[in-house]
């Protein structure tokens, strides 16, 4: 017997509605119960269902957080769905908490005077309102996105005010309002590096650049320590490179999120290890790690949105941490060790207005 229908993109859908049936019924009969004492019945059924509730909700947020992790999710999407992602780990902090309470005070501590017991029946009608903001952030990622559906739409209000001039091109390199950005390796490159960007550490001519016309790709010949960044803020970012990191023996940083070469945030790639981490005051705090194994060109793509922060080989995720929510600032990379390095893409995606 399959688990998952062929129509389901994941088994979350079909699990989201037993912690919302359950819980908001768990309320109204806790809630029902404190007027009809002589139907006991009722807060115990009540108590049953805070149990009951509980649990599926620890599923339902288990299962929702692997069907985000395994979905490619556009740019334009990202804010939507780390806002479900955010109330839903709420309401279930909540409802555990709220829950332990409830069950305590039914079962150990039946004797309290009913004035006592009120206020905490009453809290459970806070639960609902957490209920109503996860759904309600949920139902909009599939009927207003289209996420899971295998049709990705997005609202007008998202898109209004947008003119063809304000979309980014397939020129070298271009911006656009929002503080988004892209640059494309071709025979002007190393001159936009010069002119535009600003070298935090090292500089452009020492690591020996050449442009490479058959593979459409910037060459670094003698890697050193060097690091270079685009000098504009951005909160909420995605960030997708395209590079070559076979010959270098060293490491390899996505930088966002940049303030200073002491205060940034990064994807980094190092013997075949990849990272989400923060460098904080000169120290490095890492928020997830995991192992890859790709090689030649790859496609590499941090996301951080909020107190999320995805890293992605090839378009799969590997990495996802949390972590305090980053200052705004800039992006770019870093290189470290020795030998060569290739690049064909930086592409920087502003995820909020």
């Amino acid at each position: 017997m399959q688990l998952v229908p062929d129509w389901a993109p994941n088994i979350h859908p079909m699990i989201v509605h037993f912690p919302l049936v359950l819980l908001i019924l768990a309320v109204l009969l806790d809630f029902i119960g404190l007027f009809l004492k002589k139907y006991n019945w009722l807060t115990k059924a009540g108590l049953l269902l805070y149990l009951l509730g509980t649990i599926t909700a620890v599923v339902a947020f288990l299962t929702g957080r692997a069907a985000s992790d395994n979905l490619a999710i556009p740019a334009n999407v990202i804010p939507a769905v780390t806002a479900h992602a955010d109330w839903a780990e709420t309401t279930l902090w909540f409802f555990i908490v709220y829950s332990v309470v409830r069950l305590t005070i039914g079962i150990w501590f039946k004797s309290l005077k009913k004035i006592i017991v009120i206020p905490f029946v009453l809290a459970g009608l806070l639960g609902i309102y957490f209920l109503y903001q996860t759904a309600d952030h949920g139902a909009k990622l599939v009927f207003g996105y289209g996420l899971g559906t295998g049709n990705i739409i997005k609202l007008v209000a998202e898109t209004k005010g947008i003119t063809i001039e304000d979309r980014i091109s397939d020129s070298t390199f271009t911006t656009r309002d929002d503080g988004s950005w892209k640059l494309i390796a071709d025979a002007t490159i190393i001159k936009v590096l010069s002119s535009m960007f600003k070298w935090v550490e090292g500089s452009l001519n020492e690591l020996s650049p050449m442009y490479d016309r058959n593979e459409s790709a910037l060459m670094f010949h003698q890697i050193k320590e060097a690091m270079f960044v685009y000098d504009n803020k951005i909160k909420s970012v995605q960030v997708t490179a395209k590079i070559n990191i076979d010959d270098l023996k060293g490491g390899f940083e996505l930088v966002h999120h940049f303030i200073d070469k002491n205060n940034y945030d990064f994807l980094g790639l190092k013997n075949g290890e990849i990272s989400l981490s923060r460098k904080s005051n000169g120290e490095i705090k890492i928020f997830e790690k995991d192992s890859y194994t790709n090689k030649g060109w790859i496609e590499i793509k941090v996301v951080s949105d909020g107190t999320h922060f995805r890293g992605y080989v090839n378009n799969k995720m590997i990495v996802h941490g949390h972590g305090d929510e980053p200052e705004p600032g800039s992006v770019g990379i870093k290189l470290s060790g020795t030998g060569s390095f290739s690049i064909k893409l930086i592409n920087v995606e502003s995820l909020k207005k």
